[in-house]
């Protein structure tokens, strides 16, 4: 006859009371704790359910916050630097992004001011400092760093409620996605044909980003200990999701790849894939070379790095790669962000209906 174990002890945060925490164990007995108000962030035991009820633990979690003022007087600043160490709202690759952007922009119209003293006033103070120039895109990032932290600080009692829940996200505008065309493919041909007269590291780095849809900084990051010819596969460590992911080294790679080998500024076999040619570092985003180049044989001068990752997602969609596959060549971490590029099969999609339509068309004499 097999023993039943007893539950594992489980930590439940009142939902009305937010700085009352009640610890469930196995044989059924409740501990209620409130958090102290120091950086240590200690638990401070209020009672057990044989001496408190809920309501008793409740009232008595709201008056040791009355009596110690200093837990509801956190300054925003003082919550971003716990927000930001938590891992739980923060452990992402964006969180560096966020320190800056913070720093920058919010901690000096902010971060002085109590967290549970900032209202919907505050918020659309900073919303309006940013500059006209960010994109809508942008501008929903510092309010969905913002969320985050007021998330943080509702959910650790600092404060009651998110000022930014009545603000709505603007309108995003979609990404350009450039078919693939021959005109299109000819003229990259003839900048990279340009480039390699003029800025040959500049010319590499652009047939790299066309043939495998790396983010300019992955390709940036490389060095030759991350690429693996025999297995054929490059490592990417700087992603964007934070994760190492692997990319196929196809035929047309591999001999691109073979040739920077032997480029005179190569470092190979160990060493930066871009090296700079000034330091030790790797070569910077080389954006006015890539211009020049676009002017010179007719692309649109708004042509990006990040476009070509665009272009090679497009060509795969044309070609009848699946979306589950092209998500995996591109690192994305969603499906939903592959699916933006469907729309560009609309050939595809077509031939698709017709052929079922001609399958199941029926008429007098039956199916035909």
């Amino acid at each position: 006859m097999s023993v039943k174990k007893p539950k594992k002890q489980s930590e439940v945060r009142d939902p009305l009371v937010k700085s009352l925490i009640s610890i469930h164990y196995g044989s059924g007995r409740v501990a209620y704790y409130i958090r102290s108000a120091g950086n240590d962030r200690k638990r401070i035991l209020l009672g057990h359910n044989d001496s408190l009820t809920l309501d008793q633990a409740r009232l008595a979690a709201i008056e040791a916050k009355s009596a110690n003022p200093s837990s509801c007087s956190r300054t925003l600043s003082s919550v971003f630097g716990e927000y930001s160490e938590s891992g739980k709202y923060s452990g992402r690759r964006s969180v560096n992004r966020d320190c800056r952007r913070f720093t920058a922009v919010v901690e000096p119209l902010l971060g002085h001011r109590p967290v549970h003293k900032i209202v919907l006033e505050d918020i659309h103070l900073v919303m309006a400092s940013l500059k006209p120039t960010l994109s809508a895109a942008t501008k929903n990032r510092y309010l969905a760093m913002l969320r985050s932290i007021f998330r943080f600080s509702v959910d650790h009692g600092y404060c009651e409620k998110d000022p930014t829940r009545s603000i709505k996200l603007a309108r995003e505008t979609p990404i350009k996605l450039y078919e693939v065309e021959e005109k299109l493919l000819n003229r990259l041909g003839r900048a990279v044909e340009w480039l390699e007269e003029r800025y040959v590291r500049t010319a590499f780095l652009v047939q790299l980003l066309l043939l495998t849809g790396m983010r300019i900084n992955e390709a940036l990051s490389l060095s030759w200990d991350d690429v693996d010819m025999s297995a054929r596969h490059i490592r990417l460590r700087a992603t964007k999701s934070g994760k190492l992911r692997h990319v196929p080294i196809s035929d047309a790679c591999m001999e691109l790849l073979e040739r920077l080998a032997e480029a005179e500024f190569s470092q190979a076999p160990q060493g930066w894939l871009f090296p700079s040619a000034y330091n030790d570092s790797p070569m910077t985003r080389p954006v006015r070379p890539w211009k020049r180049a676009c002017r010179a044989v007719g692309l649109p001068i708004s042509l990006r790095f990040h476009d070509l990752r665009h272009i090679f997602a497009a060509a795969c969609v044309r070609d009848g790669i699946p979306l589950f596959t092209l998500q995996q060549l591109l690192g994305h971490s969603s499906i939903r962000m592959t699916e933006r590029y469907a729309s560009l099969a609309r050939e595809d999609l077509l031939i698709a209906s017709e052929r079922v339509s001609r399958a199941l068309t029926v008429c007098a004499g039956g199916v035909k």
